[in-house]
């Protein structure tokens, strides 16, 4: 019997925890309401987040490569996985969230998109497919405001907005980081101009009274951040408490954004 190995259920982007969680906990918060429905958002939504990866190591199996004794284990994980999908959307469907179901197009098309990649023995992990997954992990937020309530309101795609801008531009910062530490060639101008954008479209929300002033704040920090990476070579002395410091940031940023609304 195959040996259930990390490899095979959780995702190799370990920063992509924090852009799953930290949205669903920023939408949660902004909602000011925790029931049921939004609690099957969470189990749903981190069931549908560890599918990706045993459908991925699946479609290469079928490619004959991988270990075809992983081949029973994979499957049991895509039917478990699948079925607590299944019975989430079933019990939110029948708490009247018939609205989340627009959610399911996009991330059911990331999902394609990843399977698709791993078919054709392309890697997941360019920088295209990162930011759509960082953007499309970001949906959680609106889903647990959706479910919190019910209906849709511009609130809703306004925090998924802030909540997707802060996960792209982690996406520039921890590979331009990642390729300093390996002394890898790399343009340097996407990650600043990226930041300086999601700094003027953040702002330029707020002067328009969408979004509250304190959510500015961490672009501003983000942006600070970015200016201090271009100007040299920046690598990461020790991963994992570089790890665990971005998922800190994420966190102080979803509270500051949080309490914009909240205040």
């Amino acid at each position: 019997m195959a040996r259930l190995r990390k490899q095979l259920i959780l995702p190799a982007e370990h920063g992509s925890w924090s852009w799953l969680l930290v949205p669903f906990l920023v939408g949660t918060a902004v909602a000011e309401t925790l029931n049921l429905p939004v609690l099957l958002v969470l189990v749903g939504g981190l069931a549908l987040f560890l599918l990706r990866q045993p459908l991925t190591v699946w479609q290469r199996l079928q490619q004959g490569r991988g270990r075809s004794s992983d081949a029973p284990l994979v499957r049991r994980l895509l039917q478990i996985l699948g079925g607590i999908v299944a019975l989430c959307g079933i019990g939110l469907l029948g708490y009247g969230r018939f609205v989340l179901i627009w959610l399911l197009l996009p991330i059911i098309g990331l999902l394609v998109a990843y399977t698709q990649a791993a078919r054709s023995s392309q890697t997941a992990r360019t920088l295209q497919m990162e930011l759509i997954g960082a953007a499309g992990l970001a949906l959680m937020a609106p889903a647990a405001m959706l479910a919190a309530l019910g209906q849709s309101y511009p609130t809703v795609w306004l925090v998924w907005g802030l909540m997707a801008a802060q996960n792209v531009l982690g996406v520039f910062y921890v590979r331009q980081r990642i390729a300093d530490t390996h002394e890898r060639p790399f343009n340097r101008q996407p990650l600043l101009w990226s930041h300086v954008a999601g700094l003027v479209l953040v702002m330029g929300t707020a002067v328009a009274s969408l979004i509250p002033w304190l959510a500015v704040l961490p672009f501003v920090g983000f942006l600070l951040r970015a200016v201090w990476t271009v100007q040299q070579p920046r690598p990461i002395g020790n991963i994992k408490q570089f790890g665990f410091q971005e998922v800190g940031v994420e966190l102080l940023s979803g509270a500051l954004i949080a309490a914009g609304y909240l205040v």
